[in-house]
């Protein structure tokens, strides 16, 4: 009765860009998921450094990110001028 339709149903297609991002995701989430966490780290030392990598980890893929978009919006308003 009420099923989800995908995106070649209504004749459009996702970009490769799209499909890259997606997999980037799935990467960085089996990944993340693999990393120990510092709440399971009883010595406060150890526990603190653990945070800190994490957290500069974090700050990284972030950044990552923020230029990745960037670059995909300008490189759509460079297409959509051309038109």
């Amino acid at each position: 009765m009420g099923r989800k339709r995908n995106l070649s149903e209504y004749g459009g297609r996702e970009d490769e860009e799209e499909k890259q991002m997606k997999e980037r995701r799935v990467k960085e989430k089996q990944e993340g998921r693999e990393s120990m966490r510092p709440s399971m780290i009883k010595n406060k030392e150890k526990r603190a450094a653990v945070h800190a990598k994490l957290k500069q980890q974090k700050k990284v893929e972030k950044r990552k990110k923020v230029k990745a978009r960037e670059a995909a919006e300008k490189k759509r308003h460079l297409c959509q001028g051309r038109r």
